[in-house]
């Protein structure tokens, strides 16, 4: 092959690997502007489901990763694959293990402290939210 015939196929492969880039970098994102917009306790207390939105103007959240460290979960939010304003495996629910010695959950901000979002009152032991959730 000639050289001239070596350009059209690199360049379809540049492109090609910019595109495949563009369509999964934003999954492993953190997003750091994600609220609480409601929250319920299963039965036995076990768990807390969270319901989550964003108030970035492009984009969608599809996981969460909680970490304990004593009492306190820190969660934080990762964008969708598939471009800066895909849907694709958007969620907005979200399930948090908590055992006894839970008693703060936190979002993750970015900066150098997390947001408080659900705290465990001491006296009842239900979950309760330190700021009114939106309507």
């Amino acid at each position: 092959m000639g050289k001239k015939k070596w350009i059209p196929v690199l360049l379809a492969f540049l492109i090609g690997v910019s595109a495949g880039v563009l369509f999964v970098l934003p999954g492993f994102q953190k997003r750091t502007d994600v609220f609480l917009q409601d929250f319920s306790v299963s039965r036995d207390g076990s768990a807390v489901t969270v319901e989550t939105f964003s108030v970035g103007s492009m984009g969608y959240i599809r996981a969460m990763e909680a970490k304990q460290t004593g009492g306190e979960i820190h969660c934080s939010f990762y964008g969708t694959f598939g471009g800066l304003n895909s849907r694709f495996g958007a969620k907005s629910r979200f399930e948090i293990q908590v055992d006894d010695s839970a008693e703060r959950i936190y979002f993750d901000r970015g900066t150098g402290s997390d947001q408080l979002v659900l705290e465990r009152d001491a006296g009842t032991g239900l979950w309760t939210s330190p700021s009114p959730l939106p309507q």
